[in-house]
């Protein structure tokens, strides 16, 4: 049974540094047992924060029903859960990747997500993360739960985004009223688990214990720093390469029939201006 104290101090030896901003993936059940569940967690990383410190974590609710920011549970575990409830906490608007945060800069980082185009492009609280200079934990959860890894995408509009429509949520000025267009729409399969190794060679992953969960702390500034010149070279990088995916399989189809149409495109107009030459 983990005390507050050995949280604290395990969440100090990690790195997490105080007056800063943390988003928080976590899975309780891998920390294990704790003296006093969920909420002793978040007292601890609260002390080692500070005042002027902010914690936060994705809120996100299932799209099938419409989204009730203030009464809409997250479905991400009981740790983002415990913050979203927290006293004091505030809560972006946007039906699909919201996020819940407490502390001095709190609704600085979740205001005006309602206003963006995508759910994690550069007007979200993922991508402020990188003005802010915050840091990533992934408590007992690997790279698949990072979310800011969908504002990379969305800032290069991968060609494997896509548009779907889900119920209209219930804050102004929709009430519930019609459906909300998702655009440039992450869903399907990715390979960020396999980007692990590479991002410790870049040395942009630090890694602990806290309890008994393996805990990866990174910066978001260091990991945008590592990930945007390859995304460039490769716009395939975070898909997998299993034939078996069906996702990621026809969205390296799709791309290269993509290429070819542009390849073609780009021979035929420099033909025929040759020939009016």
């Amino acid at each position: 049974m983990y005390t507050e104290r050995e949280l604290i101090r395990d969440f100090t030896v990690l790195g997490i540094e105080r007056g800063s901003v943390l988003m928080m993936h976590s899975a309780m059940s891998g920390i294990g047992p704790v003296e006093g569940g969920a909420e002793t967690v978040i007292r601890a990383l609260l002390f080692v924060l500070g005042k002027e410190g902010t914690l936060a974590a994705p809120t996100m609710t299932p799209t099938n029903v419409p989204f009730d920011p203030a009464n809409s549970p997250s479905n991400v575990g009981i740790l983002s859960e415990t913050i979203r409830r927290w006293p004091g906490a505030w809560r972006s608007l946007n039906p699909l990747h919201s996020v819940s945060a407490i502390g001095a800069r709190a609704l600085e980082l979740t205001d005006g997500h309602d206003l963006c185009y995508a759910g994690c492009d550069e007007k979200s609280p993922y991508y402020k993360l990188l003005g802010m200079d915050a840091t990533i934990m992934l408590l007992g959860v690997d790279m698949d739960r990072n979310t800011t890894m969908h504002t990379l995408e969305q800032l290069a509009q991968s060609s494997y985004l896509g548009h779907a429509t889900i119920p209209a949520p219930l804050y102004p000025p929709y009430n519930g009223r019609g459906v909300f267009e998702l655009n440039l729409h992450p869903g399907g399969h990715r390979d960020y688990i396999g980007l692990t190794p590479m991002l410790r060679r870049e040395g942009v992953i630090r890694e602990g214990l806290v309890g008994s969960a393996r805990a990866l702390l990174m910066k978001v500034r260091r990991l945008f720093d590592v990930l945007i010149p390859r995304l460039k070279d490769e716009p395939l990088l975070f898909l997998c390469k299993n034939v078996n995916c069906s996702f990621c399989h026809r969205a390296r189809a799709d791309y290269a029939r993509e290429l070819a149409r542009k390849w073609r495109d780009n021979r035929d107009g420099g033909t025929t201006a040759t020939a009016e030459n």
